[in-house]
């Protein structure tokens, strides 16, 4: 064999062997994130939302950052304008999943067509009290809002509903103000209220044209179910492997977004160019921050039953939703001791 060839020869072999060490390398530090084998077929799935929102972030990441797709699931996003239609979407097997305010599995149930929650996305409170009245300071306890006009969105809304209750419980008569969603800082700024409840991340744009925070909803009530991802009783007993990983995937977006802010950040700035990069910073971290971005997929009995108290409270519901029949956590639960990402471990 000629000196040419031998040379070739051994070129190669080195060649071979850098790139199995390679390959070993590879699948020993890349983190272990559950999923189906690649020659599995794809399944597609729908999942329907009430709209694009800023707050349903662990729904774009477990999209964006591909963690359904590593379940094997292709998940194709259709808005329904409304909470109520979006649990009709699911009702009817237009869509397979729903986001959207969980208690509505049970005000269904009332009415003959019952549902379950399978998994938290939102859990506490979203709104932020804000003005920009400098002379207006912190608002400490409800007796503070004596005297003060507060913009919601209109009754029977989750915010209109809990700020009569803040005035009600100091013996204060509720001064309100209802306005459509998107109109509360123009609201405030065309003096027509005091201070006003916002959602993220208009209460970060509100920050920065020179409002300040004056209450936190979210500090007020703690955990609180407020948006979950629901779906029927048939579909979890005919089909609990997707479930499961349709839970995972979400586990592991919460997962990304708390340990992997920035990386999430990138996505949510993808999904809403509208939204300027310092506002989106801002809002994303207040939202991890006070525990509105959950780190678990799991229901907490508590939150659930807030959620439910509230909408006895305003008439949708006249009887108890026990937790037990409304809330499917074997998934969640799973998702959570057995799907996430390495450093969560």
């Amino acid at each position: 064999m000629s000196a040419r060839k031998s040379w070739l020869s051994l070129f190669t072999v080195f060649v071979v062997l850098v790139g199995v060490v390679a390959l070993v390398w590879w699948f020993t530090i890349r983190e272990p994130t559950p999923g189906l084998p690649a020659t599995e077929p794809m399944k597609h799935l729908t999942i329907a939302q009430a709209g694009d929102f800023f707050l349903y972030a662990p729904l774009y990441v477990a999209i964006d950052a591909g963690f359904f797709h590593r379940q094997g699931l292709e998940v194709r996003l259709v808005s329904t304008g409304g909470d109520e239609k979006t649990w009709a979407a699911v009702v009817s097997g237009d869509a397979a999943f729903g986001v959207a305010d969980p208690t509505f599995v049970a005000v269904s149930a009332s009415r003959g067509q019952p549902g379950q929650v399978v998994a938290s996305i939102v859990n506490g409170v979203p709104f932020w009290g804000i003005s920009f009245d400098n002379e207006i300071a912190q608002v400490r306890s409800a007796a503070d809002l004596e005297g003060l006009t507060v913009g919601t969105f209109p009754a029977p809304s989750t915010a209109y509903t809990l700020q009569r209750r803040m005035f009600e419980e100091e013996g204060l008569q509720p001064r309100i103000r209802e306005g459509a969603f998107g109109t509360m800082i123009a609201m405030l700024k065309a003096g027509q209220a005091d201070v006003a409840l916002e959602l993220e991340p208009n209460v970060s744009q509100a920050v920065g044209e020179g409002a300040h925070i004056v209450y936190s909803l979210a500090d007020r009530y703690g955990d609180f179910a407020i948006t979950g991802l629901t779906a029927t009783p048939e579909l979890i007993e005919n089909e609990p492997d997707l479930v499961e990983k349709v839970t995972c995937a979400l586990q592991l977006a919460l997962d990304d977004i708390h340990d992997h802010p920035d990386e999430s950040l990138e996505l949510l700035a993808a999904r809403f160019p509208e939204i300027k990069p310092a506002v989106a910073k801002a809002a994303l971290a207040r939202v991890i921050d006070t525990g509105i971005i959950p780190h678990t997929v799991v229901l907490d009995p508590s939150a659930w039953r807030k959620a439910i108290e509230l909408r006895q409270e305003v008439g949708d519901l006249d009887q108890d939703a026990p937790y037990q029949r409304f809330v499917y956590s074997v998934a969640a639960r799973s998702a959570v001791s057995g799907c996430r990402l390495r450093e969560t471990h």
